[in-house]
């Protein structure tokens, strides 16, 4: 029999096709990516529960506290050039464990206060200028009667790129803003604020109202960042977020503190933000320069309100 050739198929090559992530497959990465960072809190919780410090020293003349009450002294440093740093914003973050709310209380910069070791009353934010965060602490915790458990301080830089990373805040803007000397220059309406429109917006005091107008724009800038911290894309930035926080902020909390807090107000849409300002009114004349005086009396309620009655 005579051979016969056989014809050899050669199967056509194939292509490498792009795999395109569908809808499902994105939710589904989602979920995992979220697994793994909640579980993360859960672990620091089970192994790391101590929250409040264990060795700091509590002021003698503290009168307002509570076990379930956490407190957070917020600083925002206003750095200049051949001048000492003074705190531009100082913020009082009491966090309820309990009952899963947060006050904010705002201390207008101005405020007239005693300075711890000094033996001088002066505005709030020179014992920052003087004495760094220790002092400010002291003098924080001195007026207010409270403890301080933790600091966060963090520069006009860090703010902005934070805003930057979470491709800015939407925002109505109540007026025009515009102070060229410090790059602000802001038009009135409902728009998206990016890293440096954000800080002109909370750094604005030409209102008339000086710092008691820009402490309310700040609260309602909390509000707004809040609000969208709880969108599902917010979710995607947080590594990078939490990147370029370790960079611009400085803080006496560990990682693994950060961890359990987070983990106990992770649902934000169900979290409670109550905003305050130390309550008083500006005096130009009696004090020697321009002061904002403190109603004792009202502070007083405030702190009540949060702490319940003095211990």
């Amino acid at each position: 029999m005579a051979s016969q050739d056989k014809e050899i198929k050669i199967p056509p090559l194939k292509r490498k096709r792009k795999r395109i992530l569908t809808t499902s497959g994105k939710i589904a990465l989602a979920a995992f990516f979220l697994l793994c960072f909640f579980f993360g809190f859960w672990l620091a919780g089970v192994f790391y529960d101590p929250i409040f410090p264990e060795d700091k020293k509590e002021n003698p003349e503290t009168v307002y506290k509570s076990r379930d009450i956490l407190n957070i002294l917020i600083m925002g440093v206003d750095q200049r050039e051949n001048e000492p740093s003074r705190t531009d914003t100082l913020i009082l973050a009491a966090l309820d464990l309990s009952e899963k709310k947060v006050h904010l209380l705002s201390l207008p910069r101005d405020t007239r206060v005693e300075i711890p070791g000094k033996g001088v009353k002066r505005k709030i934010n020179y014992s920052h200028a003087v004495g760094g965060v220790e002092l400010t602490i002291k003098t924080v915790e001195k007026f207010l009667k409270v403890p301080v458990h933790y600091y966060v301080e963090t520069n006009f830089e860090g703010f902005s790129k934070a805003i930057d990373i979470l491709d800015g805040i939407t925002l109505n803007v109540e007026e025009e803003m515009y102070f060229p000397e410090e790059g602000i220059d802001l038009d009135p309406g409902l728009q998206k604020l990016n890293g440096h429109d954000a800080l002109s917006y909370v750094r604005w005091r030409g209102d008339g109202r000086g710092d008691i107008g820009r402490i309310e724009r700040q609260q309602k800038f909390f509000q707004a960042l809040s609000n969208q911290a709880v969108q599902f894309s917010t979710v995607w930035k947080i590594p990078q977020l939490m990147e370029e926080l370790q960079k611009q902020i400085k803080t006496d909390m560990d990682l693994s503190r950060m961890l359990i807090i987070a983990n106990k107000f992770r649902e934000l849409d169900q979290v409670e933000i109550k905003t305050y300002l130390a309550p008083g009114e500006p005096d130009e004349v009696n004090f020697g320069g321009s002061y904002w005086i403190v109603n004792e009396g009202e502070l007083e309620k405030i702190l009540e309100e949060i702490y319940g009655k003095k211990k």
